[in-house]
């Protein structure tokens, strides 16, 4: 197998809108740049197969730019869709890309250069990734952290509902995947990792890639090269532990410090262990996946919704958009998500998913695999909305639940999203 690694730093000019908390994003712009954020590229190659893995430093992308910045690499590096997977570290502190996502940047005009920077980044980074393929040898491991803690807390009436706040007898997957790529020589050309946790350790006007920035440094420090690339797994519905207050959770520069030195500290210490060398085997496919939507309301209800004075302003706005889409016949019945699947080598596999993936779907798409080690990654090749399960979906309710709406869909998921996904993985990496 050959491995390439390059970076490219995505800092936005100041005052940028940032991107994560609704009324911040719509309040001002970016006044400093806490710590460089990045776009980093891993290039592989193996029996005539070639992939690019790429993680950003920001929130998320939408499906339309996902395809833009998939369609820019590929005409530049001859690859196709299914040989390019996307994901975003989810961090609350980068800049807002523009419409297509998330409802509070659609208020917004996107800095359309600020994509074109993007972009060109993206590029410069894939690109070098590629020119820089050597021959590694590859292997894995996995480190334990207790950084996610759940926000679903029962809210203690019995009624099975949730209520938003810290519950640490809650999921988490805490589980960290690593592969480690070494050249002849034994020197590190790329570090992948993957940890299943919210970057929201921090408010405020500063851009910042949160706690899984300084890990990277960290690690490549411990490496002695700049060879780092995280992913972020099923973090929809787990914050750091240092941002755990009691009955709420609050950020600050603390907890994002504290988090990153984590993180760090626990794969550090993995590293010292034997890791597990694979035997290369490189494959790549994408499956659309379609997720049954509640029955939607009428038109005559989304008026309502839309005048409704009482009602947020993102609320009236997607209900706006709902009667549009229904003067042009255009109402989805149903969601298209997509599921990329990774086979690096012999048991070990990425499976990425477009949406915010919570603890217990991530623990079914490791449940899947009976070997090995497997990546569960949220936030990839876009992001349509939480992927809850449906017992949350059911009984539990709750904003993973509930925040569809923000997302621009016109009803709530239906239950029945495990069956989906399994038969999506069933024929993953088999072609059925």
């Amino acid at each position: 197998m050959k491995a390439g690694f390059a970076r490219a730093c995505i800092n936005p000019p100041l005052g940028t809108h940032l991107y994560g908390f609704g009324g911040r994003d719509r309040d001002g712009g970016a006044t400093s740049i806490h710590d460089d954020i990045f776009a980093r590229a891993l290039y592989l190659s193996h029996g005539g197969e070639e992939t690019l893995i790429m993680g950003f430093d920001l929130l998320f992308f939408s499906r339309a730019q996902a395809d833009r910045f998939k369609g820019a690499i590929g005409a530049r590096l001859d690859l196709s869709p299914r040989q390019i997977l996307l994901n975003t570290s989810h961090t609350h502190a980068g800049p807002m890309l523009g419409h297509g996502t998330w409802c509070y940047a659609d208020y917004l005009e996107p800095d359309r250069l600020y994509l074109d920077q993007l972009e060109h980044a993206t590029i410069e980074a894939a690109k070098q990734a590629k020119a820089s393929a050597r021959d590694v040898t590859v292997w894995s491991g996995s480190a334990q952290t207790r950084l996610p803690v759940n926000r679903r807390k029962p809210d203690g009436t019995g009624s099975g509902r949730v209520i938003w706040a810290p519950y640490h007898d809650g999921a988490a997957l805490r589980t960290v995947p690593f592969t480690l790529f070494k050249d002849r020589a034994g020197s590190p050309v790329c570090f992948l990792f993957s940890v299943s946790c919210h970057p929201s350790s921090i408010g405020g006007y500063d851009v910042s890639a949160d706690y899984p920035g300084l890990a990277m440094d960290l690690i490549d420090k411990h490496l002695g090269a700049t060879c780092s690339l995280f992913l972020q797994g099923a973090g929809g519905d787990t914050k750091a532990i240092y941002t755990d207050k009691g009955d709420h959770f609050q950020g600050s520069w603390e907890a994002v410090e504290n988090g990153g030195k984590l993180v760090a500290s626990d794969v550090i210490t993995a590293l010292a262990r034997p890791l597990t060398q694979i035997d290369p085997a490189l494959n790549a496919r994408m499956v659309e996946m379609r997720m049954e939507l509640e029955n939607t309301p009428d038109r005559a209800q989304f008026e309502r919704d839309a005048n409704d004075p009482k009602a947020p302003d993102w609320h009236r706005l997607w209900a706006q958009r709902q009667v549009a889409k229904i003067d042009r016949n255009m109402l989805p019945r149903d969601a298209s998500v997509i599921m990329h699947g990774i086979e690096i080598g012999g048991g070990l596999r990425i499976v990425g998913v477009e949406a915010e993936i919570v603890a217990e779907i991530g623990e079914l798409l490791v449940r899947f695999y009976a070997d090995g080690l497997t990546y569960p990654l949220g936030y990839t090749d876009g992001t349509q909305f939480y992927l809850p399960t449906s017992k949350m979906i059911e009984r539990e309710g709750g904003y993973e639940v509930d925040s569809i709406h923000e997302y621009g869909h016109p009803a709530k998921l239906r239950t029945g999203v495990e069956g989906t996904l399994t038969q999506a993985m069933e024929g993953l990496f088999t072609g059925v």
